[in-house]
């Protein structure tokens, strides 16, 4: 029986990794998002795989949008959630770098004009934690009502984080940890793969935009911990944090998907040292 996986947020930075990876193992694979598009090739290998997904549109806080696709799947992604509660800073995020570039631009702001309309679903609770117990209960119900017996036990991958980071409140690694503690309830209808990456770049990126801008700085603090203080102080280690190509996140999640022993935690330290 071949696996059909379904990835939420399957045209997104990491989501179309994952399908990528999915669909070089052997699996049926379908990204569900709000636009239901696929994203833009970035070279002749995307065309390929690209090809091999199935793009549908869904609202991941409507299950009756997508009840009809998880009634097959044996596995489920979910690829979605923010870093902060502002919808500018993904267009900010992907830009290319030019001369007017300003990192304190992504910094959130303490303070906001309250006649600003903000979208209600664009918040920590609900992007990072809500939608994800959405999709698990969605998941769990038709599970229960399925009278088939699956060969293996069902998955559902949740994208976490591995720390917070300076400068982003709170809230964000506080509704991952929240979500994360929610979704091992359901050990007994699905094993709970809990993802957490640091910052993650795109091996493939060939263009300058902020995410390169922050990588760059990233690495070389690393390089700099790794050669000067050899890694030996343990706050400068919880402080600064390697970072993890979407690839290699990729290639981590679906072979745990493919390992039916394991549910839990796959830290960004066990991901990086998988070959």
């Amino acid at each position: 029986m071949v696996s059909k996986l379904l990835v939420f947020g399957g045209n997104g930075f990491l989501g179309r990794r994952i399908c990528q990876e999915a669909v070089k193992n052997g699996f049926q694979v379908m990204s569900l998002s709000r636009s239901g598009r696929p994203p833009r090739p970035q070279s002749l290998q995307d065309k390929e795989w690209i090809g091999e997904v199935q793009w549908e549109a869904a609202d991941v806080f409507d299950p009756l949008s997508y009840n009809r696709h998880l009634r097959d799947a044996t596995d489920v992604v979910h690829s979605l959630g923010i870093l902060l509660e502002d919808e500018s800073y993904k267009v900010k995020v992907r830009n290319p770098l030019n001369k007017s570039f300003d990192l304190k631009s992504l910094i959130p702001s303490f303070g906001s004009n309250p006649l600003d309309k903000k979208n209600p679903n664009f918040t920590y609770e609900r992007m990072n934690k809500e939608s994800a117990l959405i999709l698990a209960q969605a998941f769990r119900q038709t599970l229960s009502s399925n009278e088939s017996k699956r060969a293996e036990m069902p998955t559902f991958t949740y994208i976490s984080a591995d720390k917070g980071f300076p400068l982003i409140p709170k809230g964000y690694i506080n509704s991952k940890r929240q979500a994360e503690a929610e979704l091992m309830h359901y050990e007994d209808f699905f094993r709970p793969i809990l993802v957490r990456p640091g910052f993650m770049f795109d091996e493939y990126k060939t263009s300058s935009d902020a995410r390169s801008y922050v990588h760059n700085g990233l690495e070389l603090l690393n390089c700099g911990n790794r050669v000067l203080l050899r890694n030996k102080l343990h706050f400068v280690n919880e402080l600064i944090r390697p970072t993890i190509s979407t690839q290699q996140v990729s290639r981590n999640i679906i072979s745990k998907i493919r390992d039916p022993s394991f549910s839990g935690i796959v830290s960004l330290e066990s991901m990086l040292s998988m070959n």
